[in-house]
Order: structure tokens, then C-alpha cells, then sequence
């Protein structure tokens, strides 16, 4: 059987039009004595010595504490003075494994979200996705102004 020669131009043509995506910048290890704000870290747990938000793939310190319940001094995303991180708390029920196809960005997965809402948008996703049963599903977007907002 013949393939006419339009089908194999196309075919050669399709993947050189797709740009490579570039992954969003996760952290790795969180700084020892450190809890990751993002996932309910708070100086009222007596083995965080500082709070911690992941900002462009590394781990940036929101508040040292001093005794559990107190935390010593607030930091601005970049570890300098400034105020209080505005965690996102999403709603991760039903979350599964193996969802298909994979993320490309700007979509990002639900974990990238879950850090202050005005940094959360500054790794270039746009919306984020928890995996389900049932497949991928919208948990939050970064609004007009750059900041997460929980999807309804």
C-alpha cells in the first residue's frame, strides 16, 4: 500500500511546529529544620525552627521561629523584610496518580500552587491541575493580577 505524499510531508512538518515547554522550577529538600508553609508548616510545631515558600526552585525563608507558636521575624519572597506570606490551601480530596496525558505548561500541577498566592504565578503556569479518578481537574488560576485563585 501507497502512502500518498502529503501524509508523510505532514508527519515530517508537526513536531518541528511545537515549541519545547519549559517545566515549572519545583523545590527539592526543604533546609533542615524547616516546614514548607505550603502544605500547613506553622511555628506551632515545635520541629519548625522557620518557615519555608518555594520561589523559582528554591526554598525561601517566610518566618524563623524562635518557640513554637512564635514566630520572630516575618520575611518578603527573597528571604528580605516585608510582610506576611498569604498561604493557598487547596482542596487535594480524590487526588491520584498516573493522570494522562502529562501537564505541559502553563499548565502546572496542584503541588506548584500551593505557596504564597503572589508567587505562585511568577513560574510562568497559568492554571493548576489535581489528578483524579477521573483525570486531570482545575484546582486554582492565576488571575489578572498575577495572583493564585482557588477555582469554584
Amino acid at each position: 500500500m501507497k502512502i500518498p505524499l502529503f501524509f508523510v510531508a505532514a508527519a515530517a512538518v508537526a513536531p518541528a511546529g511545537c515549541d519545547p515547554i519549559e517545566e515549572p522550577q519545583l523545590c527539592r529538600e526543604i533546609p533542615q529544620g524547616g516546614c514548607p508553609v505550603g502544605r500547613g508548616g506553622t511555628c506551632d510545631d515545635a520541629a519548625c525552627g522557620a518557615l519555608y515558600d518555594c520561589f523559582e526552585g528554591a526554598w525561601t525563608e517566610v518566618a524563623r521561629c524562635d518557640a513554637p507558636g512564635e514566630p520572630v521575624e516575618e520575611a518578603g519572597v527573597g528571604g528580605g523584610p516585608g510582610g506576611a506570606c498569604e498561604m493557598i490551601t487547596l482542596d487535594r480530596s480524590g487526588e491520584a496518580a498516573g493522570c494522562t496525558p502529562a501537564l505541559q505548561q502553563p499548565d502546572c500541577p496542584a503541588e506548584a500552587a500551593e505557596t504564597c498566592v503572589d508567587t505562585a504565578c511568577s513560574t510562568g503556569c497559568v492554571d493548576f491541575f489535581l489528578c483524579t479518578a477521573e483525570g486531570w481537574r482545575a484546582v486554582a488560576y492565576c488571575d489578572g493580577q498575577g495572583r493564585v485563585t482557588v477555582a469554584p
